[in-house]
């Protein structure tokens, strides 16, 4: 064979082979570069759908939020309403006698708000029996108090008020206007009993007018 056709096979042979490779380097580059385009479009989709789960689990949280307040607002509401009506009751009854029903050293209002956030479910009853208020008595550990100079007779009647109130009975903190000493007043049927909280002694003081 010639050396011209020696060479012109041998460049001919270059060709190719340099065709060959620009052809298959530009199909793995395109390749890659088309990878690389999938991983960030999937990364983003990943990233989009946590950020919406995200903005609708905190949306359902502020909703449940809002339903929670409502009814604790609703709650409240009744409460303050049956808490007002007690203790004007209560205290017409009591008129007669040396005690009130007490405000916690402010006025009325103050007293009733703060046994107000007591009522746990807006349902509160008087004590069905003498018994049950026993029985109640019993369980309630207001009494194991001990009495000191930042503990006193006021701390124990609304102490056992709050307790009370939160289990949903009718107990109410109550003053002896002749000397100021702190008891607490449950209304049972017609009478109304005192009740010592902290030794539970208990004592039938008034009777409501079937007038």
């Amino acid at each position: 064979m010639a050396p011209s056709e020696n060479n012109q096979k041998y460049q001919e042979a270059r060709f190719f082979s340099w065709l060959k490779e620009r052809f298959f380097g530009a199909i793995r580059s395109n390749w890659s570069r088309t990878n690389n385009l999938v991983i960030v479009t999937i990364c983003l989709l990943v990233v989009m759908v946590f950020v919406g789960y995200e903005a609708i689990f905190e949306h359902a949280k502020l909703q449940q939020a809002n339903a929670t307040n409502s009814e604790l607002i609703k709650t409240y509401s009744q409460s303050v309403v049956a808490l007002t009506k007690q203790y004007n009751d209560l205290n017409n009854v009591l008129a007669k006698t040396d005690l009130t029903l007490a405000t916690n050293g402010s006025t009325q209002s103050a007293a009733i708000q703060q046994l107000s956030s007591y009522v746990t479910n807006g349902q509160v009853n008087e004590f069905a029996l003498y018994a049950d208020l026993i029985a109640w008595l019993k369980q309630d550990d207001t009494h194991e108090e001990v009495y000191s100079p930042t503990f006193e007779c006021v701390d124990f009647a609304f102490m056992m008020s709050e307790h009370a109130i939160a289990d949903g009975y009718w107990i109410f903190p109550a003053v002896d206007l002749s000397d100021g000493h702190m008891q607490c007043i449950t209304p049972i049927g017609d009478n109304l009993y005192a009740i010592e909280p902290q030794t539970n002694a208990v004592s039938l003081w008034a009777v409501k007018s079937t007038s």
